[in-house]
């Protein structure tokens, strides 16, 4: 439990920093810094994992795509 709690901990902190990161450098807030903050931090879980090696891009294509439409349905309940 604590191994995974560290991995997935590990994952956000990523995703937020880059966000972050991406936030404070294009000066916006909108979805384009969700979907690098998930195509960075997908890229990273697969390269981290060595079984994955082969699917970075594929799954920093995910990482994107589930982070923009997270951001998506995060704007539909405002």
């Amino acid at each position: 439990m604590c191994k995974e709690g560290v991995y997935w901990g590990s994952v956000a902190g990523v995703y937020v920093g880059v966000e972050y990161g991406i936030d404070k450098i294009r000066g916006h807030r909108d979805w384009k810094n969700a979907m690098l903050g998930g195509a960075v931090t997908g890229a990273q879980v697969s390269a981290a994992n060595s079984d994955d090696r082969k699917h970075v891009v594929s799954n920093a294509i995910t990482g994107a795509a589930i982070a923009t439409a997270a951001q998506f349905l995060n704007h539909l309940t405002y």
